[in-house]
């Protein structure tokens, strides 16, 4: 299995990138990417100063550090990045993704109409009283990323439901909107086992969506989102486990993009 969700102390996470390799070594993983936080201003703003992507300064060094990991590693490295999206920052973004050649970019929303939704000090914002709005503009926002045309995959599907809420009635349609501009934009998405960590018990995806995935076409990626070097690799066996489950035989290489065979 490959682990390429995951995040060191150059955005959000603890510690150094060469623990992080040590443990996919000693898993055995087949490969495994960075994936910091790449996070354009708008989003910033929603914490002050307690902002938690790269600081867009520092870009550079992110890749360098990166670089020099996969060096000296016993398992392949991969220069990944996790791009918060969100409607009207696409020429920042731009901007900023231009500066290195990352191997993939991962696609994430965390923002629904300017709420950090899986924010933590945010998980009673009255925000939260409008559950089902949360949920449509989440889904209309995955959609118009997928659209956009700078992604490779798009990370942990269905992240509103971080702290257990879900929506007050079946949103289908918004849903199968987003998967189809997904499969339309030839992205994949990621099985992202952080969600077993969480109130909501489950992987991000859940099943329904993984399984429509599947009769899409969508390819499949894994990743930890390890915020730590002990969560590397973390639960893969279940996340293959799952996609066998929902119809999923194989996840995506994203070193030459070719298919592997779920153990």
């Amino acid at each position: 299995m490959n682990d390429y969700h995951m995040h060191t102390a150059f955005s959000d996470g603890e510690g150094k990138m060469d623990a992080f390799v040590a443990r996919a070594v000693a898993l055995g993983l087949g490969e495994i990417g960075f994936s910091d936080h790449l996070v354009p201003r708008v989003c910033e703003d929603e914490f002050g100063d307690e902002g938690y992507g790269i600081p867009h300064q520092d870009v550079a060094g992110y890749a360098r550090a990166v670089r020099r990991a996969a060096a000296r590693a016993g398992v392949r490295v991969l220069l990944g990045i996790e791009v918060d999206y969100v409607p009207g920052a696409e020429a920042e973004l731009e901007t900023l993704l231009a500066r290195e050649r990352f191997d993939y970019v991962i696609c994430s929303v965390h923002f629904s109409d300017g709420f950090a939704f899986d924010s933590t000090a945010l998980r009673d914002d009255p925000r939260w009283d409008d559950v089902d709005g949360v949920w449509r503009t989440y889904w209309d926002t995955v959609a118009r990323a997928a659209a956009w045309g700078r992604f490779d995959v798009v990370g942990h599907l269905d992240l509103p439901k971080k702290f257990g809420r879900r929506p007050s009635a079946p949103m289908t349609g918004a849903e199968d909107a987003a998967l189809e501009a997904i499969r339309d934009a030839g992205l994949a998405i990621e099985l992202n086992t952080s969600g077993l960590r969480t109130a909501a018990r489950e992987a991000y995806p859940g099943p329904g969506l993984l399984a429509r995935a599947a009769v899409l076409g969508i390819p499949l990626t894994t990743g930890s989102d390890a915020h730590r070097a002990d969560d590397v690799g973390r639960d893969l066996d279940q996340a293959a486990a799952l996609a066998r489950a929902a119809g999923h035989t194989t996840t995506l290489r994203l070193s030459d993009r070719a298919p592997e065979v779920l153990p």
